[in-house]
């Protein structure tokens, strides 16, 4: 018997090809997309973690005013760290992008080249690897930066600019406009030596080696001795004057006030002796006058008085001189007391530090890992809802074949078949459909079809080296022999309960009659009740489509969702940037430039799905021309922007609490206003109030906006933004997404479709019967179609209208957990025209595949009703 079963299986594959290969082509189209997705995070995720490795990536890095002594470097590296300069100035480039230009390193995040070989003279340069392809640069090019031409002699990558961002606070790369440049020794002393360069930026990396923490490092280098005086920046020197300047006048005037002490207690003390000599002198003269002739009675009366108004002018003069001793000694010790309390109230942080970014919080190492890891697991947990759909689709086409060979599996019955046997026999085909899908997918997804193509998107972003592809033993374990074994299960639980029937009932092909024969249909349209009946029949049919129109619509409202996203984006952060030039200051003047509208910005941040983003808090005066946010005083008050609401969900009234991750300090603020600003993670102050919180001056900025070019010296800046530089990177998610919106739409436009048609298929196979016998009452093709398919286009209609909002509500709910680590709003916002496309595509393509099955049902002859006769 099972020799005759196993015969069977090639007449079913036979028969039945075009379906068992739609469904090959189903999971061929899941695996292949889950495969693809996933190995290729990992093969980030691997790759970035064995660069690091090799390269030696470091663990930490921080800035200083002025380069650590030799004793210094020696006291961290005698504790086992690894310590190296990575001092760097920036150039501009003849096209006016600008270029970090670093010595080569030797110790600490080591350059890994992809073509060429390190620079080793003047004139020579390795160029970083995303700059040199947006600028079609290759080893043998010249290149001017600085002032000087370049031979480009290599290029290549560093473990701690995975993520090649200008500055921290970038919420995008831009490698069109900023790169990285190597040069020898030489070359670089000419750039640190040349005036017309920027200053140069002093960093330490370090590697900890196991042998302390960073934060023991950092208290280390703020515990080493620092002479503000020997720092070469001026402005960094004014600023230290103007905050010892108030200090200074208090302190020369208690100075003052002492010195008058002092010379009042001399004064006095001089006073007293000359007092006491006088009396002294008064005494003897008094007793010479007792001793002349009576008639010098007149003159002795006056020497005595005279003598007695010496008594008391020397014991005034004693009072006076304790008095004045007392004076001084008491303002000795205000003095004393005054200078300590000036050292309190204006105590300067004068350590070293700059800067001070543990490598965990350092957003340019290991930027693509982060950004694919979602990537990875949302691939594994969508493979399980795929595979369960395809399971479901699979099923209900064993389902039909039963019922369509009802009658020989009663006759083998009769024949003493067995029911595990026939088990087996209707299991081995799906399963082996499920298991071939499986590998052809597997095969496919870590090809360079699948890997490679996947991987585009990071390099087109990231700065990586070409990663050798991974292929994790658990992702072919998933992709291979999770379909047979879920399919295994699945048909195993539907096949036994099918049979589980009499032969007797089995050779009479009876069908139990479902519920839907009780319903009461009122409508006296003949035909309308008709294809009631019909949908109520092919129920199963008809929610394996809604389903499969559903999770279509999941992976399609991701694509779009994420276009919509990048392109909200670029357009809201257009609308918000009001001023043509920002300026962010390292060391601002005392009065606001003619222009100028002055603003105090400090980045602290927000932790969201285990990401900490940055939020910026901005102080500003109500008025501010740039921004339409009314602010509010109080030193706990904020309005937050659209984007914070969008990303964190706050509403007016919550406590919104910010870290400083500086200071590891929380600051809990109340949601006084909410803004339609969407331009980044933003909240809005008062500034006065702010000025007071963080403890600044009541004149205070760091920012300034402008709608024109401001006349600011260089070194008092951290950095210069644009109007155009905003535009330039807010349009690079667009470009870079690109290729996936366009995966994700076509794959869910693949599997619709397919789905579709293989259950409207089965549709008119299992109707087969009752076509034929319409068609005997004369029923022509087009009366036939109107019947049995058309009534599925209020099915599709109604699952449309129903399931189009549902998947966005549901996709914008978890999109979130998609891109965890960017720093913007989340606006999904659909303009009402996208609801209309999505729709009409849905109808499009039902009439399509209804207008190629109206051939099947052509095929169907009156002839059919004798072959299935009893």
């Amino acid at each position: 018997m099972n020799r005759v079963l196993r015969k069977r299986l090639g007449r079913e594959l036979k028969t039945n090809f075009a379906r068992y290969l739609a469904l090959v082509l189903l999971i061929v189209m899941g695996m292949y997309i889950i495969v693809s997705v996933v190995a290729s995070a990992d093969t980030i995720i691997d790759g970035t973690a064995e660069h690091g490795k090799q390269n030696k990536v470091e663990d930490g890095q921080f800035g200083v005013f002025i380069p650590l002594t030799d004793e210094q470097e020696k006291e961290i590296t005698d504790k086992g760290i690894t310590l190296e300069q990575h001092f760097s100035i920036d150039v501009t480039a003849k096209d006016g992008s600008k270029l970090r230009v670093f010595r080569k390193r030797n110790d600490i995040d080591l350059i890994e080249l992809d073509s060429g070989r390190l620079a080793e003279k003047k004139g020579e340069a390795v160029v970083e690897k995303r700059y040199s392809e947006e600028h079609s640069l290759s080893v043998g090019d010249k290149l001017t930066a600085g002032g000087v031409e370049f031979e480009i002699v290599g290029i290549g990558t560093i473990p701690d600019y995975d993520a090649p961002f200008e500055n921290f606070s970038d919420t995008a790369v831009s490698s069109k406009g900023f790169g990285l440049l190597f040069v020898s020794d030489d070359q670089y002393d000419y750039f640190k030596n040349d005036s017309k360069q920027k200053a140069e930026d002093l960093c330490y990396a370090y590697r900890l080696n196991g042998k302390a923490t960073d934060d023991k490092l950092k208290e280390m280098i703020e515990d080493f001795d620092f002479d503000y005086k020997k720092v070469t920046d001026k402005y960094y020197l004014e600023t230290i004057k103007d905050v010892l300047k108030q200090r200074d006048d208090i302190s020369n005037g208690i100075d003052k006030l002492y010195d008058g002490s002092q010379t009042l207690e001399n004064g006095v003390k001089d006073l007293s002796e000359g007092a006491d000599a006088l009396y002294d002198a008064m005494g003897g003269l008094y007793e010479g006058a007792k001793s002349l002739p009576e008639g010098a009675n007149a003159i002795t009366a006056g020497v005595k008085a005279a003598y007695d108004g010496s008594k008391d002018l020397s014991e005034g003069a004693k009072s006076a001189y304790s008095g004045a001793v007392s004076l001084a000694n008491g303002i000795d010790s205000f003095k004393k007391q005054a200078d300590e309390l000036l050292d309190e109230v204006f105590t300067i942080d004068l350590d070293n530090l700059t800067m001070f970014v543990k490598k965990g919080d350092n957003v340019r190492i290991a930027g693509a890992a982060g950004d694919v890891v979602t990537d990875k697991y949302a691939g594994l947990g969508v493979g399980i809802i795929l595979m369960a759909l395809l399971t479901y689709v699979i099923s209900v086409f064993v389902i039909h074949q039963i019922q369509r060979e009802s009658s020989v599996i009663g006759a083998l019955y009769a024949l003493g078949a067995k029911k595990k046997d026939l088990i087996r026999h209707y299991l081995t085909l799906p399963t082996i459909v499920a298991f071939a899908g499986g590998i052809i997918g597997a095969v496919i997804g870590f090809s360079p079809v699948g890997i490679d193509y996947q991987l585009l998107d990071s390099y087109a972003y990231f700065s990586l080296p070409d990663f050798t592809p991974v292929y994790p033993l658990y992702l072919i374990i998933y992709s291979v022999v999770m379909p047979p074994v879920v399919s295994f299960i699945v048909n195993t639980l539907v096949i036994n309960k099918r049979l589980s029937q009499t032969a007797l009932s089995l050779i009479r092909n009876e069908q139990k009659t479902g519920h839907y024969s009780r319903v009461k249909i009122k409508s006296r349209n003949f035909i309308r009740r008709f294809q009631i009946r019909q949908m109520l029949r092919e129920m199963r049919t008809g929610i394996t489509v809604l389903l499969s129109m559903l999770f279509s619509l999941f992976i399609l409202m991701l694509g779009v969702d994420c276009y919509y996203l990048c392109e909200n984006v670029r357009k809201d952060t257009i609308n918000d940037t009001k001023y043509e030039y920002m300026y962010t200051l390292k060391y601002p003047e005392e009065s606001v430039p003619e222009g100028g509208e002055a603003c105090f910005v400090k980045t602290l941040s927000k932790e969201q799905l285990g990401y900490n983003l940055d939020v910026t808090v901005m102080g500003m005066d109500s008025d501010n021309k740039y921004y339409d946010v009314k602010t509010h005083k109080g030193k706990s008050f904020i309005t937050v922007s659209q984007s914070v609401v969008e990303r964190y969900g706050v509403a007016k009234g919550d406590k919104f609490i910010l870290t400083d991750d500086a200071t590891s300090m929380d600051y809990a603020f109340t949601v006084e206003d909410i803004c339609d600003e969407r331009g980044g993670l933003m909240v809005f102050m008062d500034i006065d109030s702010m000025r007071e919180l963080f403890g600044e001056s009541d004149t205070y900025y760091n920012c300034l906006l402008s709608d024109k070019k401001l006349d600011i010296d260089e070194g008092r800046l951290y950095s210069t933004t644009t109007k155009s530089d905003i535009e330039r990177s807010a349009a690079v998610f667009t470009d870079l997404m690109m290729s996936m919106i366009v995966m994700l739409i076509a794959v869910a436009v693949i599997i619709f479709c397919s789905v579709m048609f293989l259950m409207l298929n089965v549709t008119i196979e299992r109707a087969s019967f009752g076509i034929s016998l319409v068609k005997v009452f004369g029923y022509k093709t087009k009366d036939v179609k109107k019947l049995y398919l058309n009534g599925n286009a209020i099915i599709i209609t109604l699952g449309a209208l129903i399931e189009i909002p549902l998947s966005k509500m549901f996709m914008d709910k978890v999109f979130p957990v998609f891109i965890p680590n960017v720093t913007s709003g989340i606006n999904l916002a659909f303009p009402w025209y996208a609801y209309v496309i999505i729709f009409a595509g849905v109808m499009a393509t039902y009439f399509i595949i209804t207008s190629i099955l109206v051939r099947k049902l052509g095929k169907i002859t009156p002839a059919e009703v004798l072959k299935n006769r009893e």
